[in-house]
């Protein structure tokens, strides 16, 4: 996922003239972000056990690309801050990985661990960290014809790859909503126009760029709006007043409780 602390900082601007309409889903799907990380060790299978066990209707996670070309569920480029372990993914073997330490007695899964987990139970949104992790993505997929998954990424050039690689493949590309790149690219104008030449059905939306405008504009090109990352009830409720199809969260169980209090019919 984008650095939220980036994301934080990213001036919101005003939504682009495209066609609006109205569409509220009735159900707005909800995602465990690096599985149930509000309460267990990030994107380990524990945190993902724990997304399933709670019945949420997806989960998010990370894929790098080990020294030995495995692909590996991990969200930084180091494994400093979430293992024992000191340097690059790249140093280290996915079996190497697998010893490190994670917390609770966790460590850092291959994504076929994962997906042996989550396939036939719960869709799986998998986030490319760089182009190198598409074709050891796709390996592994290929072994699952069960799985129920979407690829994004903040690396369009990987989504690109994957398209080209795996022409069904659904693509969701990931955006701030402002253009972060020195050609441009980023704006949920230039998400949207991706994913729609990519054949994908949603974009990956950093939270804080949504409103009524915004999510009408994606919706008008026929996309879902897939939201990251809200961990607070307040606006998770706004979100679903405003459409968004899809919400990302640390905590699923405090967000699903606060959506189930709203009157019926919603």
């Amino acid at each position: 996922m984008v650095n939220e602390t980036t994301a934080g900082t990213a001036t919101q601007q005003a939504g682009p003239p495209w066609h609006q309409f109205e569409r509220v889903p009735k159900h707005m799907r909800i995602y465990a972000h690096r599985g149930v990380s509000a309460h267990y060790p990030e994107n380990t299978l524990a945190a993902f056990a724990k997304a399933i066990d709670l019945g949420v209707e997806g989960i998010e996670l990370d894929v790098h690309v080990s020294g030995d070309g495995i692909a590996v569920v991990i969200h930084d480029e180091s494994v400093d801050r979430t293992t024992n372990g000191i340097g690059s993914v790249s140093d280290f073997t996915a079996k190497q990985l697998g010893l490190l330490d994670a917390g609770h007695r966790q460590h850092v899964p291959t994504l076929e661990a994962v997906l042996a987990l989550a396939a036939g139970k719960v869709r799986v949104n998998i986030e490319l960290k760089d182009i190198a992790a598409v074709g050891p993505v796709l390996k592994v997929g290929s072994a699952h014809p069960d799985l129920d998954w979407f690829a994004s990424s903040s690396d369009w050039d990987a989504l690109a790859e994957m398209a080209r690689l795996a022409p069904g493949a659904d693509c969701y590309p990931t955006t701030l909503g402002v253009a972060v790149n020195p050609d441009g690219q980023g704006t949920l104008e230039d998400a949207a126009e991706f994913a729609a030449r990519l054949k994908g059905t949603g974009v990956s939306v950093w939270e804080g760029c949504l409103d009524l405008r915004t999510i009408e504009g994606i919706h008008a090109r026929g996309l879902e709006v897939w939201a990251w990352t809200v961990n607070d009830p307040a606006r998770a409720r706004e979100l679903l007043d405003l459409g968004v199809d899809a919400l990302c969260t640390d905590d699923p169980l405090l967000i699903r409780n606060s959506l189930a209090t709203l009157p019926l019919g919603r």
